[in-house]
């Protein structure tokens, strides 16, 4: 085997426990030693030799939450991107959206729906069941590891389409076959995406099914809450009503409290609520206050629920159009109005593909209806789901900061990026920014969280809870999956006005003991 010696580094190891100086030995892609530093220890005859003084090594960033299931299979520059920011390991199949299980009747809406979010899927891809997704992934050799979950609401299309009546008996026998199925071919964990069509339509009987499929197995179930706004509480008590219920563990992804009229307070009780009930319960945050989802959030579901898969070119009518402005004036219970919550000035366009539509990328809604002629949000909405059929992506700027700091420093949350790869030339900085990001502003600028802090929030942490075997730490026996960086030089260079630019500072990245990048 081929050694590899890193000497004289302040070693971060992921448990978020004081650094220290120290030097590794790598052998056959994984750690073979972690010792105490010793100026004699290597000579540089045993082989490749490291010189890290003046260098943090930390574990290889962990990012459970990117939305890259499509991407890794047509991108041929996948992973160069997330290696310059230090990620090493991600996981796709987040909000309930995977590629796999899927059904003939109804994957290729099922993959227009997802496009927004995941991109265009692989012209010859069709995956009927996890399996054949996994094996399409490992067939790519990819230059960091990726792993995926089993989306609840892929589970849902592809027993019942887009429809909006309950599971039979039969069919909800089914949707739990599924689930349990794709854990058995190798799903890291399943996610359900509450918000979205259809799984918006579940019943409370037929999530706790899906939870005590996830506990008999014992996969973590990650949710897209209900609602991040008006509805926050009572979201979150649905979810630890499911928790308490079936005994599931829980992840909420992108915690965080939207609107303005919510700023500065739900989210310090639904924080309490999680704390006081006990359970197993953790979040995962990312460090912008602007989120990044489909235009069709912003609809109503009751929509959705009605026109099905029709919606986009029934948005294309003058009966839709009306519908459409009819249920926007009124308020439904367990949805969030994202437009009414931030206005329209805050929502950006990210994403669109017809030619005579991309003047619109980075401008905002509000933008889009004055300079295209519109004459309400609803008519703008409608007009560009019918002419992109459906595939929109938005920028929503909903947060405010001090709500994301309270949430990042909480002891139970990890860091993600939710970066999704709809395409288009504006899209969310976090895509290209959100893990150096912690680094720079959080640790070395404003000192809101410590180095080590921050390296366990994005590697040690999320690594644990999402059961990634021996990934995440600086410890014998884990793979080799390194960084080396001086902090004060890592930066985050992506912003909303100028999204595509890529990270700086990482000088050394090791995927399972392999250099990939100086």
């Amino acid at each position: 085997m081929n050694r590899t010696y890193i000497s004289g580094g302040m070693i971060y190891d992921g448990t978020g426990g004081d650094p220290f100086f120290g030097d590794i030995v790598i052998n056959g892609g994984k750690i073979e030693e972690v010792l105490p530093h010793r100026t004699d220890r290597f000579t540089g005859t045993e082989g490749p030799l490291i010189h890290a003084e003046g260098l943090a090594v930390t574990p290889g960033f962990v990012d459970v939450h990117r939305h890259c299931d499509f991407a890794a299979l047509t991108d041929p520059d996948f992973g160069h991107l997330e290696r310059k920011q230090g990620i090493t390991t991600v996981l796709a199949g987040n909000c309930g959206m995977s590629p796999a299980p899927s059904d003939g009747s109804s994957r290729a809406a099922m993959y227009r729906f997802l496009e927004p979010c995941l991109g265009k899927p692989p012209a010859d891809g069709s995956f009927p069941d996890f399996a054949s997704y996994l094996n399409a992934l490992h067939a790519k050799k990819l230059p960091l590891h990726m792993g995926a979950m089993v989306g609840t609401g892929a589970v849902r299309i592809a027993v019942k389409g887009f429809g909006q009546s309950s599971f039979s008996e039969k069919e909800l026998d089914t949707a739990c076959g599924l689930l349990g199925e794709a854990f058995e071919q190798g799903a890291q964990a399943v996610s359900a995406g509450i918000m979205y069509v259809p799984e918006c339509f579940n019943t409370r009987e037929e999530w706790y099914a899906f939870c005590r499929e996830a506990a008999k197995h014992d996969k973590l179930l990650t949710i897209h809450i209900r609602g991040e706004g008006d509805g926050l509480i009572p979201s979150v008590q649905e979810v630890i009503d499911f928790a308490r219920k079936t005994g599931v563990r829980i992840n909420i992804s992108h915690f965080k409290s939207v609107g303005l009229a919510n700023w500065k307070k739900d989210i310090y009780d639904a924080v309490s609520l999680i704390e006081k009930s006990g359970l197993d319960i953790t979040a995962d945050v990312y460090p912008y206050d602007g989120g990044s989802t489909i235009l069709g959030s912003l609809i109503p579901p009751v929509l959705s629920a009605e026109y099905g898969e029709r919606l986009s070119s029934a948005l294309g009518t003058p009966e839709g159009v009306k519908a459409l402005k009819k249920a926007l004036k009124e308020k439904w219970e367990g949805w969030d109005d994202m437009l009414s919550a931030v206005g329209s000035g805050r929502i950006l366009i990210s994403s669109l593909e017809r030619e005579e539509n991309q003047w619109m990328i980075g401008r905002t809604l509000e933008e889009v209806v004055k300079d295209g002629g519109f004459d309400s949000e609803a008519e703008a909405i409608a007009a560009l789901m019918y002419a992109e059929e459906g595939k929109v992506g938005i920028i929503v700027l909903s947060m405010c900061s001090e709500d994301v700091d309270y949430v990042i420093s909480l002891p139970f949350t990890s860091v993600i990026s939710d970066a999704l790869y709809g395409g288009g030339s504006h899209p969310h900085p976090r895509l290209y920014g959100a893990f150096p990001k912690i680094i720079e502003e959080y640790v070395c600028r404003r000192k809101l969280l410590t180095l080590q802090e921050a390296v366990h929030k994005m590697s040690g942490k999320p690594a644990q809870r999402f059961q990634l075997e021996k990934r995440g730490l600086l410890r014998e026996g884990y793979y080799a999956d390194l960084l080396l960086f001086k902090p004060e030089e890592v930066k985050t260079r992506a912003s909303y006005v100028n999204p595509c630019v890529e990270a700086e500072g990482i000088k050394m990245i090791f995927t399972e003991g392999r250099l990939q990048r100086e």
